[in-house]
């Protein structure tokens, strides 16, 4: 058994293997390590030496998912034949055949109960031709499988739109997490691969996908091949995506505006789960991919907002739309178990409750007026199963049972035959049961009980103090089991009434499972017609239930403009204000108007005062109106963004020995190597990772390069003062402030964004709302007076401004030692910091050199 498991280990790799044993799946040395520690279960041992923990196979998809979600890869070995099979093969010592079924991945799963309901599943593959990149992206629980092809920069964005559970690739790439060494990764295989695959002479009607994508292709596919074994994997004819056609939004910025996911990596938070009320688990995953992948082309765009303002016009129709699909089952997930050859009755019945109710909802949408064109669209994908649904409807008993093993899940009517079996099998149990009474009153014992186990079969048992009547030569009775408290018999009629129940049973489960396999078969059949009335469903909840978002807070559908503009009226942040209203706060909107003469706004004013907030509300209103959603605003006019970019707050990453200042550097390289004039930049605290000289002018260059060169929509937030000079010498930058009063000694943060550079930061009046000890805040004050003094006695930052040529004035000379007097005396040594006394000295080392 040993040697059997080494040679399935070896074959498994370096995942864990499940190794099938009677009622368990055993795992053995280092594998059962890691899984008792993941799983938190008992690790014992076998013999002396090896180690083992077990897990029992009908929960074992429970165990599965903990190990999945930890990072684990699991190998399923299963028993091929059984212990009476291998004994009659091989002799009665012979081992039982066992094979690895199955390589279960976090991208290869279709299990609901290792899935994630409202959020899609994708495996990715990366494949590269020369310089060219490209990404194949299969979710086989619903079929859907994409072909993308990108430059080797654009790789980690589009992997970040996706998110995939799993990334595999051939040979690695700088910059890229995945699984690589794979095989298949070959342009000339994955263009055979995707021709057996579907069936195809030639690739023209994909669209004739590049050397890169069929690489690519070609590794999924055989990945497939190795994880799934003798099931077939559900894919869709691969479509393939045209990086124009979407926001290109870099991983960075999904951080920082949290849209699908918050930083913690939950969705209760993001904006997805705040702007999420579909009513289906295929609608919710729809609105994830809207909003990770917001479009650039206006008529879809338009089309998608002609949906949602039809069922927001109409707060009844709306109602009922919602009602009906509240209703459905997941008629994708189903059929992707179907197709998989790990579904059963249960998604037989979804896909005929399924498809019946899409087929009466479209009814009753076809019967509205004026319907949108998207709707249009939609409605031919809702009917055309009734050959179908019949079939099911007369097949299927309304509520199948979970287990097929037992039967039970064909209507009665629906076979002769085995309404006949049945009735043989039930006529069985009533003589049995018949039986049973007679056997009381012979041998006089009431307590006697006819059982039935897997062992014996059917039985007869008495309590022990009873069995010696039982035990009589001439009873009749044949002991077979004796147990602490209790007898087993059998006997002749009870052997014969058993039979025929046992037979007649066998064959009508077995007629169950041929009508199963039929009917799971004609469900495979049409499974590209089912896949499009799940999208089709799935893109109605959307448009609904962004509607019902819309009617909830008041917000209105933008008008989409080809223009580089954006003028948001009375704008808000979706999260933030839904946060606020639970505490019984008032979200304070704001206006922002980027044009062709102000399309870079320098945001100043107090930590805390919303800077980032608006940067972000700002960016997320853009990014709702191109997934085709209304905006949480009074008025919305929005010019289409090609590239989204956000640099709002950073942190180390230390896993690739990066600092915040270097993660922030990076990221704003990546912004001005990227952003063109169609994109909208939010940029907030530039520079603040170093020294002040070198921060200021790192910000300064940025604020430049941003104006004069990328052209973007930018607005860019600061506690750099200075800054606010170069309004004098950029046309296109505008000054504006979030306003904060200073009441009797208490700052109080207004919230409100408007025209102007903020006269100060309130840096020590925040920090002492934050709860600095006071006498910290009096010093602080204290050092804040004398720092002042020095930089009006020396010109500070301010004199480094002014010695560039825009800025420079004319001064009335002064003696360079009354100067550097001066600026000693605004100098307090114990208050400064080992790097601000570094810039003191150098300071005035600069004003004691004799001017030239």
């Amino acid at each position: 058994m040993m040697q059997q498991y080494h040679r399935l280990k070896a074959e498994a790799g370096d995942a864990l293997l499940f190794y099938r044993m009677g009622d368990f799946f055993e795992l053995f040395f280092e594998d059962a390590k890691i899984a008792a520690s993941c799983l938190d279960i008992a690790l014992t041992r076998r013999g002396d030496e090896v180690p083992m923990c077990g897990v029992p196979c009908h929960a074992a998809e429970s165990y599965l998912a903990r190990l999945i979600r930890a990072g684990h890869r699991v190998a399923i070995a299963e028993q091929t034949e059984s212990p009476a099979e291998a004994r009659k093969a091989r002799g009665s010592k012979a081992l039982v055949d066992r094979a690895i079924v199955r390589l279960v991945t976090p991208g290869t799963l279709t299990e609901d109960t290792l899935l994630e309901s409202g959020s899609a599943n994708w495996l990715a593959a990366v494949g590269r031709a020369g310089d060219d990149c490209a990404i194949a992206a299969c979710d086989i629980s619903t079929g859907r499988f994409e072909l993308v092809a990108c430059t080797a920069q654009e790789l980690a964005a589009e992997l970040a739109r996706l998110g995939p559970a799993e990334v595999i690739g051939g040979e690695p790439l700088a910059g890229i997490d995945a699984r690589w060494g794979h095989e298949g990764f070959d342009s000339v295989a994955g263009e055979r691969a995707l021709k057996r695959r579907f069936g195809l002479a030639d690739l023209d009607g994909l669209g004739s996908p590049g050397h890169a994508e069929l690489a690519a292709a070609g590794g999924l596919l055989a990945y497939l091949d190795a994880t799934q074994r003798d099931a077939t994997a559900f894919l869709g004819l691969p479509r393939r995506v045209q990086r124009s056609a979407y926001m290109a939004i870099d991983a960075a910025t999904r951080v920082s505006l949290e849209i699908c996911r918050t930083a913690e990596g939950t969705v209760a938070g993001s904006l997805l789960g705040e702007i999420d009320r579909c009513v289906t688990a295929a609608g919710r995953r729809l609105l994830g991919s809207d909003l990770a992948a917001p479009l650039t082309d206006r008529t879809a765009i338009e089309d998608r907002l002609d949906l949602v303002a039809w069922f927001h016009e109409e707060p009844i129709r709306r109602d009922r739309v919602r009602s009906a699909l509240r209703s459905l089952p997941d008629l994708g997930r189903a059929l992707g178990r179907l197709v998989a050859g790990r579904g059963g009755p249960r998604d037989l019945a979804s896909l005929r409750d399924g498809l019946g109710g899409a087929a009466e909802l479209g009814r009753n949408l076809g019967a509205q007026a004026l319907r949108p064109r998207l709707l249009e669209a939609l409605l031919p994908a809702l009917g055309g199963h009734e050959a179908l649904t019949d079939a099911f409807g007369r097949a299927l008993v309304a509520s199948p049972p979970l287990d097929a093993a037992k039967g039970g899940f064909i209507a009665e009517g629906f076979d002769p035959e085995l309404d006949m079996l049945r009735n043989a099998s039930s006529d069985g149990r009533r003589a049995i049961a018949e039986l049973e009474g007679r056997y009381r009153e012979s041998t006089g014992v009431s307590a006697l009980k006819i059982r039935h186990n897997a062992v014996l079969g059917y039985h007869v048992e008495v309590p022990a103090r009873h069995a010696d009547k039982l035990l009589a030569a001439d009873s009749g009775f044949t002991h077979r089991q004796t147990m602490a408290g209790a007898v087993r018999f059998n006997s002749p009629a009870l052997h014969e009434e058993a039979s025929r129940v046992l037979e007649a049973g066998g064959y009508a489960l077995s007629l169950e499972q041929a009508h199963l396999q039929r009917l799971t078969e004609a469900a495979v059949a049409e499974a590209g017609p089912i896949s499009a009335t799940a999208d089709a469903l799935a893109r109605i909840d959307v448009a609904a239930a962004l509607a019902e978002r819309a009617a909830e807070g008041g917000w209105v559908r933008p008008s989409l403009h080809d223009t580089p503009c954006l003028e948001i009226e009375a704008g808000r942040h979706p999260v933030v204000e839904r946060a606020l209203s639970r505490s019984g706060e008032r979200f304070v909107a704001n206006d922002c108007c980027l044009g062709p003469t102000d399309r870079l706004w320098l945001i100043t004013g107090p930590n805390m005062g919303g800077k980032s907030t608006f940067l972000r509300q700002v960016a997320l209103i853009a990014l709702l109106a191109q997934a085709g959603s209304f905006v949480p605003a009074a008025r919305a006019k929005v010019g289409l963004v090609d590239r989204l970019f956000s640099r709002v707050g950073a942190s180390d990453n230390l896993a690739r020995g990066r600092s915040t200042f270097m993660v922030e550097m990076v990221e704003t390289a990546a912004i001005l190597a990227q952003a063109t004039e169609r994109s909208l930049v939010i940029l907030d605290e530039i520079g603040r990772g170093t020294s002040t000289y070198d921060g200021l002018a790192i910000a300064w260059a940025v604020v430049e390069a941003m104006h004069d060169e990328a052209k973007a929509r930018t607005l860019f937030a600061t506690h750099y003062h200075e800054l606010t000079r170069l309004a004098g010498r950029l046309p296109c930058l505008s000054l504006h402030n979030v306003r904060a009063r200073e009441w009797k000694g208490d700052l109080v943060l207004l919230h409100e964004v408007a025209e102007g550079a903020a006269d100060r930061s309130y840096g020590i009046a925040v920090a002492r709302l934050a709860g600095l000890p006071p006498t910290v805040v009096a010093r602080a004050k204290s050092v804040l007076a004398k720092l002042e003094a020095g930089r009006d006695a020396t010109g500070g930052i301010a004199a480094g401004l002014d010695d560039l040529p825009l800025f420079a004035a004319a001064k009335s000379p002064e003696p360079e030692a009354d100067l550097l007097a001066e600026a000693l005396g605004g100098i307090d040594p114990d208050a400064l910091t080992p790097r601000e006394a570094l810039e003191a000295l150098y300071r005035l080392k600069a004003l004691a050199q004799p001017s030239p």
